[in-house]
């Protein structure tokens, strides 16, 4: 994979630097409100469509036909017949079944319904999402080229439905390269490895570490360490061993190192995390009193990387979830609107064979849970030997309990640390 990176926030920069500078404050140019923008459907009576309009008009800036399509899907919701609607407006883009999940709200409503929208768009990687909120309504899209869109999700609470993000349990697979400035990230060991798995609708959600130093199966049918398989190989290699391990699969996987962690940290504009103990590690440069405190990049870097612990590399695999926890919570603190501009900040920073469909769906579902009530655990396992090198032997068992949670979305197995 290479890295991707969004095109349209150094130009948002640019835009700003430019307009930060263009007066010395003696003279401005009064602000131009922005033109206000409808989208109308259908835009005249057919005979075969349900009897019905809905208008949708907003004042944020429109990328291509998206407007056109948060229109057709309202009508979808209130008036049913999504066939109809796909033949009066056969460029709909939308899942079937999301499509067949908004019929079933059909309020057998007659009038014309007329709706404010505000948009949030922004570049994930090569691709491109957005998130048009209606009231309390959430409408999730992502396109190719940011012009022809296509509906992927939605939240429409005036309805009374609840979120439709999907129908699957989704299984992202979290690295965490050794790879210092300088060297490649995705052919480093991989130090920290976690699920993060989640039901479609983000009722429940988990964050699971798995030790380092496990003893585990490659694809090729080898023994070796976890942490070794990605080393020379990349990462699919150690998705696949994870697979084997789990007996999931796994949507994608999102991979950083350490210069890709602190810049992404220190653009996402830093973050509260409660440091559980005080620390004082040289190695790592973990200088921690106990309690919350602010973290830069650097910071949360430090206190990752300090593995003179007790319980050692499982006690660092737990703070690791707990960064995550608070790194979610510091996205929820943002605000829904501003997820598409933050997954394009998490785009750049990282490696990831997640398109941007799969982000926002699993950003948006991040917002249905208290980030502290994410179960965060750890395999059980003890520490042993395989000839000379010291590894971890997961307790089996327990491991498979935790698997079939995650494959079921029904995580009622775990226990608070």
């Amino acid at each position: 994979m290479t890295q991707i990176r969004p095109r349209l926030i150094g130009l948002a920069l640019l835009v700003l630097v430019f307009a930060s500078c263009a007066g010395d404050g003696a003279s401005t140019i009064p602000p131009v409100a922005p033109a206000v923008t409808t989208s109308t459907f259908p835009e005249k009576t057919t005979t075969t469509l349900p009897t019905g309009q809905v208008s949708v008009s907003t004042d944020s800036e429109v990328p291509g036909d998206l407007l056109d399509q948060v229109a057709a899907i309202y009508f979808i919701a209130n008036y049913g017949d999504g066939a109809a609607v796909k033949a009066e407006r056969p460029e709909l883009d939308a899942p079937g079944k999301l499509i067949s999940h908004l019929e079933g709200l059909n309020t057998d409503s007659e009038e014309k319904i007329q709706l404010e929208a505000s948009i949030s768009s922004a570049a994930i990687g090569e691709e491109f999402g957005a998130l048009v909120q209606v009231g309390e309504d959430l409408v999730l899209a992502a396109s190719r080229d940011s012009m022809t869109w296509r509906i992927i999700g939605t939240k429409l609470t005036s309805l009374g439905d609840s979120p439709w993000y999907g129908t699957e349990p989704r299984q992202l697979f979290i690295i965490g390269s050794d790879a210092r400035p300088g060297e490649n990230p995705e052919r480093l060991r991989a130090d920290s490895l976690h699920i993060i798995s989640m039901v479609p609708d983000g009722s429940a959600i988990s964050i699971v570490g798995i030790p380092r130093d496990s003893y585990v199966t490659t694809p090729e049918g080898n023994r070796r360490k976890f942490t070794n398989i990605m080393a020379g190989n990349g990462p699919d290699r150690i998705v696949g061993t994870a697979e084997i391990l789990t007996e999931l699969e796994f949507d994608g996987y999102i991979l950083t190192g350490f210069k890709g962690f602190v810049a992404l940290v220190n653009e996402f504009g830093g973050f509260t995390v409660d440091i559980p103990f005080a620390m004082n590690e040289p190695k790592s440069k973990a200088h921690f009193s106990a309690g919350e405190q602010w973290l830069n990049g650097a910071q949360a870097l430090a206190f990752a990387r300090n593995r003179t612990l007790s319980g050692g590399d499982f006690t660092r695999q737990f703070h690791h979830g707990v960064i995550m926890q608070w790194g979610i919570a510091a996205l929820q603190g943002k605000g829904i609107t501003a997820l598409p501009e933050s997954l394009g900040i998490l785009a750049e920073h990282t490696f990831t064979d997640l398109d941007a469909e799969t982000m926002i769906l699993v950003g948006a579902a991040l917002f249905e849970q208290d980030a502290f009530e994410i179960p965060n655990v750890v395999l059980p396992g003890s520490p042993g030997w395989a000839g000379e090198a010291s590894v971890v032997y997961l307790a089996e068992e327990r491991s498979q309990e935790i698997f079939a949670d995650i494959a079921d979305g029904i995580f009622d197995t775990y226990e608070a640390r």
